[in-house]
């Protein structure tokens, strides 16, 4: 193909998305140009696009899947039309956290060093970070497979059994994948919703099995796990936390005052975690596999899909859906 006109979405101000048409070189040996379908919105991309982190102008957008449409010399492995997933995660590979199997804790990466941009048409990323994945009869829940992975990974740090009492706060993409790995992969059984949006919440009592949740100062939970991305939403996990009892934040707070965060977790003496980020291959390769063979096709309804990426983000938190999707292309090359 060689080089190609490129369009790119780039987040410049607050609630303010531009696009920029550029030249995209062909991949260099070891690079692979993709083509993206589909990418979803992450918590992260939302607080950049409400002005929380002010690395303006910026490209965000990782939990896509795409389609290579040209392989550097390099990058046997991969062939044209490989439907591709990837992890965003910068890894520099020389520091202590990267040498001992956590390079998702990259003490070199940052918001900047994105590189596997899925808010545009083309890409081409290094072929260490993309993984094969099968062709989806419904392709864009392929995008829920870096996510899974986060949750994955959370699980793996906190202390729980499949009869710990857990409350899940926010049913928006993080809580949807919360749910399904602890009620269909763990097989956990007590498990309520906490969520202001009646729609997305009667979703989740739909697709999965579990309760609303119910006040009940005599019966706290064990764990709260806090994914509704806001302050509101934090305030409510933190009255929901029993004393003594465990918190795992999963919300993306930045540039907001959080102090009270850290006074409610002394004041009830909270175990608390704030696991955000995938673990790695191992995690991604097992998301992989519970969205091909364990996701089923009813629970697709959840997953909104946008033909606009101004427009899913600005509906992003009033949509009955709990998860949204941008779809970006079509598998045009062969």
């Amino acid at each position: 193909m060689g080089s190609i006109l490129n369009t790119v979405y780039y987040h410049t101000a607050p609630y303010k998305i531009e696009q920029s048409t550029q030249l995209l070189s062909a991949p260099e040996s070891e690079f692979l140009m993709v083509q993206y379908l589909f990418c979803g919105i992450c918590g992260g991309d939302y607080s950049v696009y409400c002005g929380r982190r002010s690395e303006y102008p910026v490209s965000l957008g990782h939990e896509f899947v795409a389609v290579i449409v040209e392989s550097g010399i390099n990058c046997t492995e991969y062939s044209v039309g490989d439907i591709v997933i990837s992890d965003f995660n910068y890894r520099c590979n020389n520091c202590k956290y990267c040498k001992n199997g956590k390079s998702h804790l990259c003490v070199h990466n940052n918001i900047q060093k994105f590189s596997n941009r899925g808010f545009a048409n083309y890409a081409t990323i290094h072929k260490n970070y993309l993984y094969k994945i099968p062709l989806f009869d419904f392709l864009p829940k392929a995008c829920l497979i870096e996510p899974l992975s986060c949750v994955i990974h959370a699980c793996e740090k906190l202390s729980f059994d499949k009869e710990t009492f857990i409350v899940i706060n926010g049913a928006g993409s993080i809580g949807m994948l919360f749910t399904f790995y602890l009620t269909q992969i763990l097989k956990c059984t007590h498990i309520q919703i906490s969520e202001f949006n009646k729609a997305r919440l009667n979703k989740i009592l739909e697709h999965f099995p579990v309760t609303g949740y119910q006040k009940n100062d005599s019966d706290f939970p064990d764990l709260v796990i806090e994914c509704s991305n806001s302050i509101e939403g934090m305030y409510t996990a933190l009255d929901i936390c029993g004393i003594g009892g465990s918190l795992c934040i999963m919300s993306h707070l930045y540039g907001l005052d959080t102090s009270f965060i850290y006074e409610a977790i002394c004041k009830k003496e909270l175990q608390a975690s704030c696991p955000l980020r995938n673990g790695g291959r191992k995690n991604i390769e097992t998301a992989i596999n519970y969205i091909d063979n364990d996701w089923s096709e009813s629970n697709n309804n959840m997953l909104g899909i946008f033909h606009n990426v101004g427009d899913a983000f600005a509906h992003k938190n009033s949509t009955a859906y709990n998860k949204q999707i941008i779809k970006l292309g079509e598998i045009t090359h062969s």
